[in-house]
């Protein structure tokens, strides 16, 4: 197949979870055999690059600091015009498209006869679309009604897209790569308190994580947090990471900010060690439609605590892997009761990570979204919508 993935970041330029999954999959795809053609963005000059066997094209991004500030959707719209212009030039059999990253997608299908398999990695508020005056709104209702194939990340996403724009959705989850992360150090002899998401990012809950280290540093002196995640996107915004100083000073009682370790978001080599070496990773987050670093936890053999509903709350199904705190909005962050519960559910997974045999409970847990199950997954549906067209 000559398949065709335009997304307007790629990893590691950008680390989160979408440009993670385009990047694994797209190299489980190419490894198969396929021609694999990843469009997407950067600052600099415009490029042609290979990772692995993955033809990456970088075209020019429109990152002006304005269009941070006033107009983000600037910048989507230029990367939409760009990868058209390659994608009429090239001519793949087939595209995989991620949330609105081509805002008119079924015109391209029309005029290219380019079959997309649309990929929601969106929940709540962020889905877009439906009956709207907003443009871009009514183009999200397009690209989703006019998709040959349809898929959420989790089979709760799938219901909530079927209810909102009354199609069909099926589930392709992300992947996690288990000869990547896997258990590669042993467990620190104190225990640690793993958070890797972005702690500039209101919604995945680093400020309540904050709060709830209060109790637990008081209940557990020798427990270590160690806050691992970015602090702002590249490519998507400029904060520094000098502010997470200033969110410690403001939430953390003195004595607790002993036990807290600013580690930053480091190389990609160091985290299946740093996964390896903690008691627990935390994601309290509100709006996440799947949650990734849950899946590489528990393939390093870690247990998890996360928010229960959404995503996460669809990962974290079975209490011998990992606990879930009843975390619905952005309000309960700066609740004491939900601090409270996150800081038990964080003990409890401590005592969960000393059990015999549980790391491999683990990685058992975890191979049900393993590269392969799920590359393979995504094969067959993409042959399926070329077969159709």
């Amino acid at each position: 197949m000559r398949i065709a993935i335009p997304y307007p970041g790629y990893w590691p330029y950008v680390r989160r979870g979408i440009e993670r999954c385009i990047h694994d999959t797209a190299g489980f795809l190419a490894r198969r055999g396929h021609d694999v053609h990843v469009i997407t963005s950067t600052p600099g000059r415009p490029r042609v690059a290979y990772d692995g066997s993955v033809k990456v094209t970088y075209v020019r991004q429109f990152s002006h600091p304005l269009v941070y500030g006033y107009r983000p959707r600037l910048r989507h719209l230029a990367f939409a015009v760009e990868a058209s212009r390659i994608l009429a030039a090239e001519r793949a059999e087939v595209a995989h498209l991620w949330n609105y990253s081509m805002p008119w997608a079924p015109l391209l299908r029309r005029w290219l006869d380019l079959p997309y398999l649309f990929q929601v990695g969106l929940r709540g508020s962020r889905l877009r679309g439906g009956p709207s005056r907003n443009p871009l709104a009514r183009l999200a209702t397009m690209d989703i009604r006019g998709a040959d194939a349809l898929v959420a990340l989790t089979p709760g996403g799938a219901a909530e897209v079927e209810a909102k724009f009354g199609v069909r959705c099926d589930v392709l989850p992300p992947p996690v790569d288990m000869t990547t992360f896997r258990p590669v150090r042993p467990r620190s002899d104190r225990p640690e308190v793993l958070f890797t998401s972005d702690l500039s990012d209101p919604l995945k809950g680093g400020r309540l994580v904050l709060r709830a280290w209060n109790s637990v540093h008081r209940r557990c002196p020798q427990a270590v947090l160690v806050l691992a995640g970015p602090y702002g996107l590249a490519g998507y915004s400029q904060e520094s990471f000098g502010n997470v100083g200033r969110s410690v000073q403001d939430i953390v009682e003195p004595a607790a900010r002993e036990g807290i370790e600013v580690r930053g978001p480091g190389s990609l080599e160091e985290l299946p060690g740093w996964y390896s070496r903690a008691s627990v990773t935390v994601l309290p987050s509100v709006g996440e439609a799947f949650g990734m670093v849950l899946t590489e936890s528990l393939a390093c053999g870690t247990p998890v605590v996360a928010s229960s509903g959404e995503g996460p709350g669809e990962i974290v199904t079975n209490p011998e892997i990992g606990l879930t705190v009843d975390i619905s909005t952005p309000a309960d962050f700066e609740s004491d009761e939900r601090a409270g519960q996150l800081s038990d559910a964080i003990l409890a997974a401590i005592e969960l990570a000393r059990l015999p045999g549980q790391v491999q409970r683990c990685r058992d847990w975890a191979s049900q979204w393993s590269l392969e199950r799920i590359g393979l997954a995504e094969e067959r549906m993409l042959e399926q919508v070329i077969a159709r067209r």
